[in-house]
């Protein structure tokens, strides 16, 4: 498949009150240690809580519809998994990875498109990194970023990303992914 665009950003399109109340509820969530699927620890290093809050879907919907329509992606998109809240202490990192699966989910459904919110920027490090691979190694493009509280970075779910380890402070993001059916 070959996009035109492998993310879509936003500065500032959430305000810092929405970012607050988000990190609120993230907080007080049960944050965990972050686990990954082929259960490589040194992969991913984070705490995490999960959200399953409608009206904060509802709210974040239209964003995601304008960057899927925006970017010229055209996806055909059902509706959200539930949310993460992530917090990326002093040292922590999650490595190279795309959030797509290997199968679809039992209901046919698979992993769209994925964001990543930006709840604060008092932090050093924890840059977020997307790639755009090429077929021949030494073209691989690598974009970093430093996103400022209330920027918002949309992305097909089968691109390639990272967060770069936190070197001061505490990142605090919120994760999320929208499905719908099978690519025709």
């Amino acid at each position: 498949m070959f996009l035109e665009n492998i993310y879509h950003i936003k500065t500032g399109i959430v305000p810092l009150d929405f970012c607050n109340s988000i990190i609120a509820e993230g907080m007080s969530s049960n944050m965990t240690k972050s686990k990954i699927q082929d259960g490589n620890k040194d992969n991913r290093s984070s705490s995490v809580g999960w959200l399953d809050n409608k009206k904060l879907q509802t709210s974040l919907s239209n964003l995601i519809q304008l960057a899927n329509d925006e970017s010229n992606w055209n996806f055909s998109l059902k509706e959200f998994e539930p949310l993460q809240y992530s917090e990326y202490n002093k040292g922590d990192h999650y490595d190279w990875h795309i959030d797509s699966h290997r199968k679809p989910y039992d209901n046919g459904m698979i992993r769209k498109l994925s964001f990543t919110l930006c709840l604060n920027d008092d932090y050093e490090g924890g840059d977020f990194r997307i790639s755009q691979p090429h077929p021949n190694s030494d073209k691989v493009v690598v974009e970093s970023f430093k996103p400022k509280t209330g920027t918002m970075i949309v992305f097909p779910s089968h691109i390639w990303h990272k967060v770069g380890e936190v070197t001061k402070g505490t990142r605090k993001s919120l994760v999320g992914w929208v499905v719908g059916k099978q690519w025709q």
